[in-house]
């Protein structure tokens, strides 16, 4: 089995194409600006360096959230299109669970942290399960720092933090005493971590077609709050 993955829910753009049981071929660059562009290209190239033909792709393995906005909508839009135009299912996987699965030999109850813009995150919690997984524990949701750190505290128990959220707001989760910190490496989701999400799902044929994917956004976006800003103004005036 032969899987495509798309990430581009955060700042930085990551695509993969890998066969089961080999080392995958991997593509990381800054976005999102250009991503639109960028995308179709890079994913050509992986093709080239890899030998395999867009014909022997079985699915898209894509980030669907939550993140920033307009990366999503551009990594999603370019799954779906990919893939219908292949007659091929998409494997969707949460940019949170990701990040989680990176630490998943951690004892410690792990909460995956994604920079929400606006002086939030969105987040999750997770607990390692038997079997050399990590298991959700929380639903996703998106708060404050400062709500953050209190929830944490008032586990009253030892909690990793992992993710760029986790970084960016670094000042604030560290008055927490029980709070560690995974390391900047994994302050973005990892391709690798994706895939190894992924392919279990694919036998286990948990495929989403290409029409039904959604996206994980857990507030407005940004445009559609902007927008009903402007209507507002427009009416007040």
């Amino acid at each position: 089995m032969i899987l495509l993955g798309i990430d581009t829910a955060t700042e930085m753009t990551s695509l993969g194409l890998c066969r089961y049981g080999e080392p995958p071929f991997l593509v990381s660059f800054p976005g999102p600006k250009n991503q639109l562009e960028s995308i179709g290209e890079v994913v050509q190239r992986l093709l080239e360096n890899s030998e395999y033909h867009r014909s022997q792709i079985n699915g898209v393995a894509v980030d669907v959230g939550p993140g920033l906005f307009t990366g999503l909508r551009v990594g999603v839009s370019f799954a779906k299109s990919l893939a219908g135009a292949l007659g091929i299912p998409i494997v969707p996987v949460s940019s949170l669970d990701i990040l989680a699965f990176s630490q998943r030999n951690c004892p410690k109850t792990v909460v995956a942290t994604v920079d929400a813009r606006r002086g939030e995150v969105f987040y999750a919690m997770y607990r390692k399960v038997p079997g050399g997984g990590i298991a959700r524990i929380s639903d996703i949701v998106v708060g404050s720092p400062e709500d953050v750190a209190a929830e944490i505290e008032s586990l009253a128990e030892s909690v990793l933090l992992v993710g760029h959220g986790a970084h960016k707001y670094k000042e604030v989760f560290s008055t927490v005493s029980q709070v560690h910190f995974a390391g900047s490496a994994v302050s973005y989701p990892l391709m690798p971590m994706l895939f190894e999400i992924a392919f279990p799902m694919a036998f286990s044929e948990e495929f989403v077609p290409p029409e039904s994917v959604d996206v994980v956004y857990i507030r407005d976006a940004d445009a559609r709050v902007n927008f009903d800003v402007r209507q507002a103004l427009r009416k007040d005036g």
